[in-house]
């Protein structure tokens, strides 16, 4: 089998460390997403600032391309090059890993969307900030689709004065701003983790969230549940307009479905610099990966993961590639894969059902073309379409969001999507899109469908039975999926999960956030009891 060795950031370090300390630990990663790319560079930056050998890396990887759902495409179109997120589309100001690490590696930082590369440069908030979106119904109207409300961030005044109308005024959305920044303050405190040695890693999830009451409690509650309580009582109407808006967008799943830490997330965006990187968000992965010097092997698949024979404390790691079966030993695993969606069989295959969880299935379709008019009108002044359209809550057909990506002539620069003009756009469905439904004219369109994220269900697994109360914690605790999925001999040697994480939220920093306590845990054994 042919080895992909890369040697970057870390690679004058082994040549000059690897024969005085000994033999290097020999730590297998499967899965070359952004934990799986995370956790080998991290393990190196932990190794070499601790003053100890850097490990002998091996990445797995199926696919033939870094950046598990970090993925890119492109259209040519009237000369120019179009650019667009298949997958995992953008990162936010406050996560100190991505916007770290692109600084870091020279990569260019676009305001989302990233279509046009660096022309798009900027700080600006997410696409579905408050003030930039279009409810849109396509069950009402006489035309088959009408607005329920449209917000356009060009009319700030006007739009607070809507937002004061439609919603009774600005509490609620203060106090959802409230909850979000107290969530978002306890996962910042991952980053003073890292830099506290005392601290240590953690060995659980509950471990995780132990000191973070915040996010105890959104884990326990659907975010219908969560804001309704006594606790916040926010109104029906903003929850399902505004806060259902942005979980649809993130997560496909409703406010009544999504546990209160997805919402969280889903927010934080509305308030915060959204950001992708120029030519696509997986350079990131590929960059880490080469300073980590890792051993990347693409096109080969895991299959199963044993304990070594004889009288090694390793582990066996089998796989394939090109069709021949080859196995190679390692003193430890990391699963940087989702196990429910591996295919793999770790041990006895156990803790795969541990790791259980369902996954929302996403179609995603690109297209360009003239949307039809009569189905997604102006407003009264004439305006053009906002650039992010939603469906109510409950609603997939025909999407659940329609974002604008680019506006492709001069008829659609001055009314973007009206009068004919022409236009890039980026679909979210639960089922292939029909888009002549939505389109008047299509010229092309590319589709992919991923198992996208987890349904981020509530910990309680039951409806809230009592909303007057005030307390926002259960005593129902369904099992979160293991770390650690094997230990053997004396010391760290083991298996070890990071896909977990998924089942509080899913992000690309969350996921390396999750690789970097991980492999703290399985290079050093350091927990906190």
């Amino acid at each position: 089998m042919k080895l992909n060795l890369n040697f970057g950031l870390f690679g004058v370090c082994i040549l000059l460390v690897f024969g005085a300390a000994g033999r290097a630990r020999r730590i297998a990663i499967i899965g070359g997403g952004a934990a799986g790319a995370a956790a080998a560079y991290f393990a190196q930056e932990e190794l070499i600032g601790r003053g100890e050998a850097p490990a002998s890396i091996h990445v797995f990887e199926r696919d033939q391309r870094i950046g598990g759902r970090a993925h890119s495409g492109s259209v040519e179109y009237s000369n120019q090059t179009l650019m667009f997120e298949i997958g995992a589309s953008m990162f936010i100001g406050k996560n100190q890993h991505l916007v770290g690490l692109a600084r870091k590696f020279n990569l260019t930082l676009c305001a989302h969307p990233c279509t046009l590369g660096a022309a798009t440069s900027g700080s600006v908030g997410g696409i579905w900030a408050l003030g930039a979106y279009g409810l849109w119904d396509p069950h009402s109207g006489a035309a088959g689709g009408s607005w329920v409300v449209r917000q356009r961030a060009e009319h700030k005044s006007r739009d607070a004065l809507q937002m004061l109308w439609r919603y009774g005024g600005t509490g609620d959305l203060t106090r959802v701003r409230v909850r979000t920044q107290q969530v978002v303050g306890e996962f910042m405190q991952s980053y003073a983790d890292f830099g506290d040695p005392a601290r240590g890693a953690f060995a659980s999830w509950d471990d995780y969230v132990s000191d973070k009451p915040h996010m105890q409690a959104s884990l326990y509650y659907t975010a219908a549940e969560f804001y309704s309580s006594a606790a916040n009582a926010i109104g029906r109407r903003l929850l399902d307009e505004v806060v259902s808006l942005a979980t649809r967008v993130n997560y496909m799943q409703d406010v009544d479905a999504v546990n209160a830490m997805g919402a969280h997330i889903s927010m934080a965006a509305e308030s915060d610099a959204a950001y992708s990187v120029a030519g696509g968000n997986w350079q990131l992965f590929v960059r880490m990966l080469d300073s980590s010097a890792a051993h990347v092997h693409l096109g080969t698949t895991v299959d199963d993961v044993q304990r070594s024979s004889g009288s090694g404390s390793g582990y066996r790691v089998s796989f394939a590639r090109d069709g021949s079966a080859a196995a190679m030993d390692f003193d430890s695993v990391i699963v940087a894969a989702p196990l429910p969606l591996a295919n793999l069989r770790v041990l006895d295959g156990q803790r795969q059902k541990d790791a259980a969880a369902a996954y929302v299935t996403m179609h995603v379709t690109f297209a360009i073309g003239v949307l039809r008019g009569d189905l997604f009108p102006a407003d009264s002044s004439g305006e053009a379409l906002p650039r992010l359209i939603v469906t109510p809550k409950h609603t997939t057909e025909p999407f659940n969001c329609l974002s604008i990506l680019a506006c492709l002539d001069s008829a659609g620069r001055g009314l973007c999507g009206q009068r004919g003009g022409t236009v890039l756009v980026k679909v979210f469905s639960q089922a292939p899109v029909d888009l002549a439904r939505v389109f008047a004219r299509v010229e092309w369109q590319r589709s992919h469908m991923w198992d996208a994220y987890p349904r981020l269900h509530p910990r309680n697994g039951a409806a809230y039975s009592n909303p007057a109360s005030s307390d926002m914690f259960r005593l129902s605790r369904p099992r979160l999926p293991p770390i650690v999925l094997d230990r053997s001999g004396n010391g760290t040697n083991g298996v070890y999960y990071v896909g977990g994480m998924e089942t509080l939220f899913s992000t690309m920093e969350s996921q390396t956030v999750a690789a970097r306590h991980v492999v703290r845990l399985a290079l050093f054994g350091e927990h906190r009891e």
